[in-house]
């Protein structure tokens, strides 16, 4: 019993020391449609949580010990949750998901200047925060391209969560890829809904019946949470309406719709949380602006999940979906997604 009793109290002693010695710990603040999008959200949490598991077992500590994360429920709760991670110094890294955080970053983080922070999505001209962006254009075109092919209507619908510069670059991407893949598609022919928030699957579905029922037989969400509405109106009239994910193959992430799921536009939000983290605790972290895309330093980080096969891989991979798409449109989103890499397919946007 004693030497059991002399163990525990090794065992304790030994995680003391060990954040002694610094045990990393990573803080995350998730944008306000909270976890659940099955897209957004919850990889920059799968990114997060990926490093903390990692690092949870370097040093052999509970993964609740490295890893905080908290789920605003408006934009007002950011700054206070910024604040209260930052001001205990203890955190290697927090990390703030989503645009709408930068603001509210700029004028916090100059009050913790040896603290280091991550906004994704947005820039935040600061000289401690790290501002990773996507060329979110780039997996629009794709989707664009696949719902151009797709589409027996020639009318297709776009979602988005907000009107604001962000999702109107997803809207200008996937037209251009729409009308470039079918040129009977004009401007026109592309529907567009603005849900007005992040986390309103329910009004998400009636925006979603409302271009269907208008015309349109293809539907990309760019909405977070809202947009798992575009899967469930969907199902009311499978087999005639589709829907296409964003940011992660949504056939994998929400499989209950993977009959209706025809492709999905490929964000990487969990390798860059990740990459960031880990940079911070290896020491090799900077500020500044991180772009991650096809067309980037980076090379990586957009692309599209579509049929059953790696076409071009990292940009055009295979889904979960269980819709059979043809080759011929597979060979067709390769050859869009060779053309943005090689230049020779320039995408406008905002």
């Amino acid at each position: 019993m004693r030497k059991g009793l002399l163990w525990a109290l090794l065992m304790v002693l030994g995680v003391a020391v060990a954040f002694g010695q610094g045990v990393p710990k990573i803080g995350l603040i998730l944008a306000t449609g909270g976890l659940g999008d099955r897209s957004f959200n919850d990889q920059g949490y799968w990114g997060a949580e990926r490093a903390a598991k990692e690092l949870a077992a370097k040093y052999g500590v509970p993964v609740d010990q490295v890893f905080s994360y908290v789920e605003p429920r408006s934009i007002a709760d950011y700054e206070a949750f910024q604040r209260e991670f930052a001001r205990t110094g203890e955190y290697t890294i927090i990390v703030c998901i989503g645009f709408d955080q930068a603001p509210v970053l700029e004028e916090v983080a100059p009050d913790y200047p040896n603290q280091k922070f991550v906004v994704i999505d947005a820039v935040a001209a600061v000289p401690n925060v790290a501002s990773v962006v996507f060329n979110d254009w780039e997996e629009a075109f794709l989707c664009g391209v696949v719902a151009g092919l797709w589409t027996k209507t020639e009318k297709v619908g776009v979602e988005g969560g907000m009107d604001i510069p962000l999702i109107r670059r997803f809207v200008q991407g996937f037209t251009q890829g729409a009308m470039w893949a079918n040129p009977a598609i004009k401007k026109e022919d592309v529907l567009v809904r603005y849900v007005g928030a992040w986390n309103n699957p329910t009004l998400g579905k009636e925006l979603a019946l409302e271009m269907y029922q208008a015309g349109a037989d293809v539907i990309y969400g760019a909405a977070g949470k809202s947009h798992l509405g575009v899967f469930a109106a969907a199902e009311e009239n499978p087999g005639v309406w589709w829907a296409i994910g964003t940011d992660v193959d949504q056939a994998w992430s929400a499989p209950e719709h993977a009959d209706v799921i025809i492709a999905s536009g490929l964000k990487r939000v969990d390798l860059a949380v990740y990459t960031e983290i880990m940079k911070a605790v290896e020491g090799t972290w900077a500020a500044g602006v991180i772009s991650y895309g096809m067309v980037s330093e980076a090379k990586l980080g957009t692309g599209i999940a579509v049929g059953s096969e790696d076409a071009l891989p990292p940009y055009v991979v295979a889904s979960y979906s269980l819709v059979d798409i043809p080759d011929w449109i597979i060979a067709k989103v390769a050859e869009a997604a060779q053309g943005i890499l090689d230049g020779t397919i320039v995408i406008e946007h905002e």
